[in-house]
């Protein structure tokens, strides 16, 4: 009964982005989800678990795709009643616990560039949800967003170019492209910052 109360809440929000609901380590319907920065869900108790009980002594490598995993996305919301699991009844706030020492342990771990790049529909995804929701992001945050976003658009529609698609053509719009993907890698390093500063208050 308690498991269906926190599932339902947080995977019908969850459902667009997932087509399947279950944690591929205890290969159950996943209980507290959570969402790793490289787009992967799992029950919060597997995910912790698989952490504190491995070999390694730093961050966890994704079961899935083996990417490091440097930020985990808690998808639930801590009700005050324990999650039923295969192992027992779960404590929500001990997992938030967890995740959150994680999260503080980790998000600022180095990493290349092709990692970073990964991230980004993750990251993005998280902060535009939180942009538009009530009690998300906060106000500096989104501003911070909002003028980003403008300014892009202005080199965007601007008729200067570095490089003009008038003259070579298809090609000219490779720096378009360069600013619309630096834009989403700043956004996505912004709000790692602000996910890591927010646990840590």
């Amino acid at each position: 009964m308690h498991v269906q109360f926190n599932k339902v809440s947080s995977s019908e929000s969850r459902h667009q982005y997932y087509s399947d609901m279950s944690c591929p380590v205890c290969l159950q319907l996943a209980v507290l989800p959570v969402e790793t920065n490289c787009g992967h869900l799992f029950c919060g108790p597997c995910i912790v678990a698989y952490w504190r009980y491995g070999t390694w002594l730093g961050a966890i490598n994704c079961p899935i795709c083996r990417q490091m995993v440097t930020l985990l996305f808690p998808l639930f919301h801590n009700t005050g009643h324990n999650a039923q699991t295969q192992d027992g009844q779960v404590d929500p706030a001990l997992i938030l616990n967890d995740i959150n020492d994680y999260n503080r342990r980790f998000s600022g771990q180095p990493r290349s560039l092709l990692d970073r790049l990964r991230d980004v529909p993750t990251l993005l995804r998280h902060a535009f949800r939180e942009m538009f929701s009530v009690g998300g992001l906060f106000w500096m945050f989104r501003i911070r967003i909002l003028l980003c976003l403008m300014g892009a658009l202005m080199y965007l529609v601007s008729p200067l170019d570095f490089i003009p698609e008038g003259v070579v053509g298809l090609l000219g719009f490779m720096d378009d492209f360069f600013v619309i993907l630096l834009l989403f890698i700043y956004i996505s390093i912004m709000y790692r910052e602000v996910v890591t500063q927010r646990l840590a208050g």
